[in-house]
């Protein structure tokens, strides 16, 4: 089954202070540790396509030269809509094949386990909707299948998925984190985040 495989490295960072998905962690951007993990889980799955939707320049170069789909979005400033419209119509290429992963660039502890069990899951259940979760609580990545396609690309402004996942837990597919923190994204000031990381 293809999967369009979505990484929205296009936030604002407006809580962040600076650009978050730039910030250095350990040597490494942030924004590279989901991707490298997903560029290295699709060498095993050439039905799975990558792309990176990116609202900055500096990104958008370094990921032209990886084996991944680049997608410059500078739209990507007005909402979340527009990074996901982008991500289908320019990323996934031929019109409805296949369904549509989501992912975002400040989860550096979701596991390379995690994401490819996933993606295995939902290859293989093919839901309607999906989610990665612990406990009860969602959270990203979130999968729709390609009959949703035409819901996502309404979406308007600051609209994210959630908005098509609410009221749809029984069409849902939660799949189980192997931990909470896998689920957590940065969202501090950049001190709090060194604080944090230590």
């Amino acid at each position: 089954m293809r999967l369009n495989l979505i990484y929205l490295a296009a936030g604002n960072s407006r809580r962040f202070g600076e650009n978050k998905l730039l910030f250095q962690i350990r040597g490494k951007p942030l924004y590279r540790y989901g991707l490298e993990r997903l560029m290295e889980i699709c060498e095993r799955y050439p039905q799975w396509k990558l792309t990176v939707v990116t609202q900055y320049e500096e990104i958008y170069r370094e990921v032209r030269r990886l084996p991944v789909w680049a997608v410059f979005s500078p739209k990507s400033r007005q909402g979340i809509s527009h990074s996901i419209r982008a991500g289908i119509l320019e990323g996934s290429g031929e019109e409805g094949k296949g369904g549509f992963v989501f992912f975002v660039a400040d989860q550096p502890w979701m596991s390379s386990e995690t994401l490819e069990g996933f993606l295995k899951a939902v290859e293989e259940k093919k839901p309607l909707l999906g989610c990665i979760s612990y406990r009860g609580c969602a959270g990203n990545p979130v999968y729709f299948s390609e009959s949703m396609r035409e819901e996502l690309l309404a979406l308007r402004g600051e609209q994210g998925g959630r908005t098509i996942l609410k009221g749809k837990e029984a069409q849902t597919f939660f799949y189980e984190a192997a931990s909470e923190r896998e689920l957590e994204d940065l969202d501090y000031r950049p001190e709090e985040t060194l604080a944090f990381l230590r």
